[in-house]
């Protein structure tokens, strides 16, 4: 999976920070540029985001996807120890490890005054168990929205009101496709996630060691961002940023819709990158989005959604083999036998009727008799208008009579049958051809006749 110059996905102060820790990681920045996002978010207060008339909260739902031992773990350690950095406070008393259930969950929520950020490195249980548990599903999604959750118990019930919540998961390309179902990418259980891909882009040697005022000073870079966002209750968008909302907004739905893995997340492509951009705009001390936060968190939300498209498809499996039609699989029978198969050497092995294979346009049926008293064959053959796939032979053939051309040539025809074995197998080589039938008229048994 490539990943792209990471500097065109955010801006400011935040793209500084994430400049001067990269070259110190293997993996590549936009993990660690989607894990400060996440903390950056969950820390926040109560600040909002304009959208339309209306407005939204800030908070980032992040999965980071790589396979086992390939940095998910290190990109989030790292941007765990800025946040700590920025605010010890919240990382000690204010973090959810795992997720266990939907009512356990807003239980812990509520423990925490409703503000938390959830950590789970093995996300793919709670997807799993989002299946089973339509509780805790809606849960995840009223947190993503920021709307009220409650637990149903009759006896001491809990519910929290406007709650602020970011959620971190790591899981495996291999996870993920098996838990996302077409059901959970219609229900909305999928397209809040920021799904950012963590591969490898370096190789770094034990010595080569963080310089130890890095991470300092991106956590008083984060510090001073979340000052500034105590005191702006609402990010609004600049007046030259407003075309180029309505911009992205088209451009991204237009590309959405046109996949079919991509148009579940079409819905909340745009919440995504208006959040995103006022993060920029906070994390550089202002309280106004501008078109260059715009651009830049499109571009991090178009890279999401087309790893999003390359993992769902399988990207770098090696696919499995198309299933060959029943054309196909009996064209292949025939060239397999030289361009003449009898009904027994193709129907048992092509999982058809003789009345299946007889309506086959390119298919010629003739019966055959051998003798007088001998048994009729059906015999299966290519009309003439089909091509055949062969192979010219090597050498030049010698003279034959015209009554054994038709049966040399078949004989001689050098099949290629990928679709029944291996591409390293050989072609089986021609029988010898057969002496010449001596002429009737010296057939000793001819006087019997």
């Amino acid at each position: 999976m490539s990943t792209p110059d990471f500097r065109t996905m955010t801006t400011g102060r935040l793209r500084a920070v994430v400049t001067s820790l990269a070259p110190h990681i293997e993996w590549s920045p936009v993990g660690l540029l989607g894990g400060l996002l996440c903390a950056f978010s969950a820390m926040l207060p109560e600040t909002r985001v304009q959208r339309g008339s209306g407005s939204m909260p800030l908070m980032l739902h992040v999965l980071l996807c790589g396979g086992t031992g390939e940095g998910k773990g290190q990109s989030w350690g790292v941007a765990s120890a800025v946040a700590k950095d920025a605010n010890s406070t919240f990382m000690a008393g204010h973090v959810i490890n795992g997720v266990v259930g939907g009512a356990g969950l807003i239980q812990a929520v509520a423990d925490r005054d409703g503000h938390a950020l959830i950590v789970d490195t093995e996300y793919a249980r709670v997807l799993r168990a989002g299946r089973r548990q339509a509780n805790l599903s809606q849960v995840l999604r009223d947190l993503w929205d920021g709307a009220t959750i409650a637990t149903s118990r009759a006896k001491e019930p809990v519910q929290v009101d406007g709650p602020r919540v970011s959620v971190m998961g790591h899981i495996t390309p291999e996870e993920f496709r098996a838990s996302m179902s077409a059901t959970d990418r219609d229900g909305g259980s999928y397209n809040r996630l920021l799904i950012l891909p963590v591969t490898q882009v370096r190789w770094l040697s034990e010595r080569d060691q963080m310089p130890a005022h890095l991470i300092p000073e991106a956590g008083e870079a984060m510090a001073r961002a979340l000052r500034h966002g105590q005191r702006a209750e609402l990010v609004t968008l600049s007046e030259d940023a407003y075309d180029a909302a309505d911009i992205i907004r088209r451009d991204m739905l237009t590309k959405a819709r046109e996949s079919e893995e991509l148009k579940p997340f079409a819905a909340r492509c745009n919440e995504q990158v208006r959040r995103i951009a006022a993060l920029f705009a906070l994390f550089d001390l202002r309280s106004q989005v501008t078109p260059e936060d715009l651009e830049a968190a499109a571009a991090l939300v178009t890279y999401a959604m087309e790893s999003v498209q390359e993992i769902t498809a399988g990207a770098g499996v090696k696919s499995k083999r198309q299933p060959l039609s029943l054309a196909e699989k009996v064209r292949a029978r025939i060239e397999m036998h030289g361009g003449a198969a009898t009904s027994s050497q193709v129907l048992p092995y092509v999982g058809a009727s003789a009345e299946e294979v007889k309506a086959l346009r390119e298919i010629m049926v003739t019966v055959e008799r051998e003798g007088r008293t001998g048994r009729p064959k059906t015999v299966l053959t290519l009309r003439s208008d089909t091509p055949v796939r062969t192979e010219q032979p090597t050498e030049v053939p010698k003279p034959q009579p015209a009554s054994t051309k038709h049966a040399a040539a078949q004989r001689d025809r050098v099949v290629q049958m990928d679709a029944y074995r291996s591409a390293s197998a050989q072609a089986p080589e021609p029988m010898p051809a057969p002496e010449h039938p001596e002429p009737l008229a010296t057939n000793p048994f001819l006087a019997l006749l």
